[in-house]
């Protein structure tokens, strides 16, 4: 009877896992969970979280006002019932108040009781003019203001952000379309009522250097929801980024975003924003490298470009080809081109502007540092990687009395570029390839202070581009890496497909394993391409019947559950592989005794 009991337990167990899991995956709980509208959601919390996740940094609140908006017609009617207040004007605690800015292009909204309270009517004030600076500094680098409806005012709400992590959020409001801009839309805009609270960090940035900081990106968002609403969330988020440091070079918090990204360098130039990945907010850095190289215009001519673009199928219009297209027409240069001297600049840290504020700049991370020799494919840490597109990395080989000349001979495949720098007392020089560039040497390695190989993956299309190195010319060709279209926000056509949206976290979740353990070696790769190739199809036809989204999704319990808990689930297959015995040794000995 107790093993009935305990058996019973298990399976009771197992179908509240696996229904959590399967209620979950739907895109109206995922925007629920977001907007802390959600019910108890404990139990999927606790399966499906890898490791506690700590909230990050006070960021940007656009990007999931901007998602909400765009997959509205997704959700069912009574998500929407709940969410619609996400999307409209705020309503103040107490009665609201109003200022317009002495150039009478902003109305300040704010009230003096309840949480949304402001510390006094001088600090209205100062956020009125504070924004009057903003668009004249606007106006002076020739970007379009921000439209609005009948040309009013533009709205700025001051509220308490700080509990939901946000400086401030920019929200889309109605199209605004011109000859132009096609796809032009007014907004509003949020922001904090003080920038007092601990997660601004006051005791380092003033609540004016907030104010400051925040109105110049969240303005800039406003700016480019002028242009094209069907904006790439990420390149929103480096731009307006970006922007904080032109209009208030004095402030530098910016410069907090740029380890993220350089310590994971291998991460792709447009995975999605993410203080804790770079996504996004680190990756301005690549602005301020094209404005150096081409000037401050090249990103306002990317924005013009876009404007004039139109979304086939309502989603975010990639913007890395159209960077492609600016570079190439305007800039004879390309995408690959630049995001290789980026990659190189990281490390011989040329920059031309900001020069006081460079030593604020994360220097290079390597993947690898290297001391023993000869460094080949029996070394502790292999000397190869598979990179996703527009991604890079950097590896170290200290100096060695023993090792008078180093030579690192590279084998890659379509998509990746190489370069190797020696540094001699604090000097960088780049090394000059060997005849057929598929190999460097350094002739006073003993003296150097270190010798770096880069290696980039400057395609836009070669996920998991595969190259190998050694020091003793030992390195194999390479295997082909396939070839697919879109970013890395994109791909897992099924698991999207089933969770409704690619911002899920499940889907989230897979993506990381398809990027980290799948890319990472032949066999993963051949999958990925095969899976790029026949998946499309299965997934439209999933996409449009909600039977099969459930299905899928229960299908998809197991993995995902596995992914989140590896240790987990080898320790259930244990258990299940030692039940499956038990249970015969049993039968086979009852069957002996009978």
């Amino acid at each position: 009877m107790s093993r009935f009991f305990v058996r019973l337990t298990l399976g009771i167990i197992t179908l509240v896992h696996l229904s959590a899991t399967v209620r979950a995956g739907t895109l109206d709980e995922y925007y629920l969970q977001q907007f802390g509208e959600a019910g108890n959601m404990q139990l999927q919390k606790a399966v499906l979280s890898a490791a506690p996740v700590a909230l990050e940094a006070a960021h940007c609140g656009m990007p999931l006002k901007h998602g909400l908006r765009r997959d509205w017609n997704l959700l069912e009617p009574s998500t929407q019932k709940v969410l619609a207040k996400q999307l409209a004007l705020p309503v103040l605690s107490g009665t609201e108040q109003t200022l317009v800015s002495l150039s009478g292009k902003f109305k300040i909204h704010y009230t003096t009781a309840g949480a949304d309270a402001v510390p006094s009517f001088t600090w209205v004030q100062t956020v009125a003019q504070t924004f009057d600076d903003v668009a004249a500094s606007y106006t002076s680098l020739q970007w379009h203001l921000a439209p609005t409806s009948g040309n009013a005012p533009y709205d700025v709400y001051l509220r308490d952000l700080a509990p939901q992590g946000f400086y401030g959020v920019t929200n889309s409001g109605m199209s605004a379309s011109t000859g132009s801009h096609p796809n032009a839309f007014t907004s509003w805009m949020e922001l904090d009522n003080n920038f007092t609270d601990l997660i601004y960090k006051p005791g380092i940035y003033s609540p004016t250097q907030s104010l400051q900081i925040t109105a110049a990106h969240e303005y800039h968002h406003a700016i480019q929801y002028g242009y094209n609403y069907y904006f790439d969330v990420w390149y929103a988020e480096a731009t307006s980024t970006w922007m904080e440091d032109e209009l208030y070079d004095s402030v530098n918090q910016l410069y907090n975003y740029i380890p993220a990204w350089f310590t994971q360098s291998t991460l792709s130039l447009d995975i999605a924003e993410s203080i804790s990945t770079g996504g996004g907010y680190g990756r301005w850095i690549f602005n301020r490298y094209l404005s150096e190289k081409h000037g401050s215009i090249m990103v306002r001519n990317a924005w013009e470009t876009l404007a004039g673009i139109s979304s086939p199928n309502g989603f975010d219009i990639s913007i890395t080809p159209v960077l492609d297209s600016v570079l190439s027409t305007t800039y004879n240069s390309t995408l690959a081109t630049d995001f290789f001297g980026f990659a190189k600049r990281v490390y011989t840290r040329e920059w031309s502007t900001h020069l006081s504020d460079t030593a604020k700049i994360h220097p290079y991370s390597p993947v690898t540092t290297y001391s023993a020799y000869p460094v080949n494919n029996s070394s502790s840490q292999k000397p190869s990687i598979s990179l996703p597109h527009y991604s890079f990395a950097y590896y170290t080989f200290t100096r060695s009395a023993s090792m008078p000349t180093l030579t690192i001979t590279v084998s890659k495949s379509a998509g990746i570029q190489t370069a190797a720098f020696r540094k001699s007392s604090g000097a960088i020089s780049e090394i000059t390839a060997n005849a057929g560039g598929s190999s460097y040497t350094d002739n006073s390695f003993s003296s150097a202070d270190e010798v770096v190989l880069l290696v980039a993956n400057t395609s836009g299309t070669n996920e998991g581009a595969n190259v190998s190195f050694s020091t003793d010319g030992s390195v194999a060709p390479v295997t082909p890496n396939p070839v697919v279209s879109g970013s890395s926000s994109g791909g897992c056509f099924i698991a999207t497909a089933a969770y409704g949206s690619y911002l899920h976290p499940q889907v989230q979740l897979l993506r990381n394993f398809r990027d980290e353990f799948l890319l990472s070696n032949a066999p993963g790769r051949a999958f990925v391409a095969f899976y790029y190739r026949a998946s499309p199809p299965v997934a439209d036809v999933i996409a449009r019947h909600a039977v099969l989204r459930y299905i899928t999704r229960l299908a998809l319990t197991p993995l995902v559950l596995t992914v989140a808990h590896p240790l987990i689930a080898v320790f259930s297959l244990l258990l299940l592989t030692w039940g499956v015995f038990a249970t015969a040794s049993r039968r086979t000995k009852t069957s002996r005794l009978s």
